[in-house]
């Protein structure tokens, strides 16, 4: 029964409860006008306090008065259920808070107790074999890279979610853009075994775009694609072929073990990581996919990953051709009320 519902049931036992004597008519009329309003009270009360009947002008007031009260109980019941709404939002975005404060000091106190600790034992034994010392300055200078990393993910990630992010449009060739994101990420693939292939011949390869953010974009899915892959065989294809329509599909895709369906669902969103089979722990910052949807959504384009477990993921990239209706226009579209990832093709 609905907050309303409660309210009028009290008035009405309350009406049902009054012998007349109390207050006579006026206290007759006091009690009906808490079950049926005053409008109706005033057209009912003089004939039930002299016990009359009550005739259709009567009728027609207390008909009246329960459709009011009805929907005054739909209204009420509706606002309810949109408080609670509210409510769990508004919680779930505080548990959102709490879960990015905890995440962002976790990945910063991890590289900085790093630094920290090596920094003092350099610090502590300037005697330090010289092969030793270099390997614990080369900790210090992966972990401040690393701590550099993220710092700019989340610097980037605020600033594109809240508008704020500078933006240079241009007609840029799309497999150049691959090329450059390939050779940047040369020594990444090195360090980590894992062998690169390109494919990147297409007719026609231009895009309207922040080359820049575009850059950003691939060597994200690159990176990804790198801690993934088989540790023993890495292996990452990077292609570029005409997409669905007016568009150009860039594909990154790897031979790892694959992404689950539970973990497709959420991909995209911050701070989500998906363990590494081989690691058995989240592997990464949880920043790198989300930014690379909202660069992606940025270019008017879709961003989604295809994959079965064990046979590795393909994450796929379509951004529309230069010379389309998008590119009339003189700013990026607004991520205010695109959240959410694009789903892809059935």
């Amino acid at each position: 029964m609905s907050q309303g519902d409660d309210t009028l049931q009290a008035a009405l036992d309350r009406l049902a409860g009054h012998d007349g004597s109390a207050g006579g008519e006026a206290g007759l009329e006091t009690a009906l006008a808490e079950a049926l309003g005053p409008e109706a009270a005033r057209a009912v009360a003089p004939a039930l306090a002299r016990g009359e009947g009550v005739g259709p002008e009567g009728l027609a007031a207390l008909l009246g008065a329960a459709a009011s009260a009805v929907e005054r109980a739909r209204r009420l019941e509706s606002v309810t259920g949109e408080l609670r709404a509210a409510n769990a939002r508004l919680q779930e975005l505080d548990q959102l808070k709490d879960e990015f404060v905890s995440m962002v000091s976790h990945e910063l106190r991890t590289p900085l107790t790093s630094i920290r600790a090596f920094g003092e034992i350099l610090l502590n034994n300037p005697e330090m074999d010289a092969g030793q010392r270099r390997e614990f300055l080369e900790v210090v200078v992966r972990e401040s890279e690393r701590l550099t990393r993220l710092i700019n993910q989340v610097l980037d990630l605020s600033k594109i979610e809240s508008g704020s992010a500078e933006w240079q449009l241009q007609d840029i060739d799309l497999a150049r853009i691959a090329r450059e994101a390939a050779e940047s990420t040369q020594q990444l693939f090195a360090e980590r075994g894992t062998a690169l292939e390109t494919a990147l011949d297409c007719d026609e390869p231009a895009v309207k775009g922040d080359p820049d953010r575009l850059i950003q974009l691939v060597i994200n899915l690159l990176s990804n694609a790198t801690k993934f892959s088989d540790p023993e065989q890495g292996q990452v294809w990077l292609r570029l072929h005409a997409g669905s329509g007016d568009t150009l599909r860039l594909e990154v895709a790897d031979n790892g073990p694959g992404v689950s369906e539970a973990d497709r669902r959420r991909i995209f969103d911050k701070f989500h990581q998906v363990s590494s089979q081989q690691a058995g722990k989240p592997v990464g910052s949880g920043l790198g996919l989300t930014i690379c949807r909202l660069i992606t959504d940025a270019h008017w384009g879709r961003l989604w990953v295809e994959s079965r477990p064990g046979e590795g993921a393909t994450f796929v990239c379509e951004l529309p051709r230069a010379g389309g209706e998008h590119c009339d226009v003189t700013e990026y579209v607004d991520l205010s009320g695109r959240a959410a990832a694009q789903p892809g093709p059935a």
